[in-house]
């Protein structure tokens, strides 16, 4: 382990062969735009053997499920679903008891589906990991109209790095 956070946890979980794109804050971050975030938000495929997977991965940092479910049941993939479509999950979070910045939030539900969020995007290299980066694009549709002032903050300057980067 490096002793860092972000890394340890993005390394465990590419060790393990999970799928999963950056978003949330350290996203923005990776995007052009320097704010803080403390937790890691990932958007993963809905799939009960790699969720289960990643939930062993996390473990393995000291990081354990906020929500009161078995490893068994983040395994079953009917399980997970139900919860997403009749409880309103959106994220499994995976917090350090000791140390409570530590978390991962697993977001089973983006509102960019995951498959298309997969496919647009970008490939960055952090600390010697490859990732995949939800994309400008994909993050401002996340990001607009939560109600979230963070969030409304986040799109205006993502709107000012893509305006940017398409020059004059």
């Amino acid at each position: 382990m490096s002793g860092l956070f972000y890394h340890d946890a993005l390394s465990a979980l590419t060790a393990a062969g999970i799928r999963f794109v950056v978003v949330g804050g350290v996203a923005v971050n990776l995007q052009g735009v320097p704010r803080f975030t403390a937790d890691v938000d990932l958007a993963v495929a809905l799939d009960g053997a790699l969720l289960a997977s990643a939930a062993r991965a996390l473990a393995e940092l000291g990081l354990r499920p906020r929500l009161p479910i078995s490893e068994a049941e983040i395994g079953d993939t009917r399980t997970v679903r139900s919860r997403v479509e009749e409880r309103n999950l959106t994220a499994l979070t995976f917090v350090d008891p000791a140390e409570p910045l530590r978390e991962v939030d697993l977001v089973l539900a983006p509102p960019v589906p995951f498959d298309e969020l997969e496919q647009t995007a970008d490939q960055m290299t952090a600390g010697g990991l490859t990732l995949a980066v939800a994309s400008i694009d994909a993050l401002i549709r996340m990001k607009t109209g939560t109600g979230r002032a963070q969030d409304a903050s986040d799109v205006d300057a993502l709107r000012r790095v893509q305006g940017a980067s398409r020059g004059p």
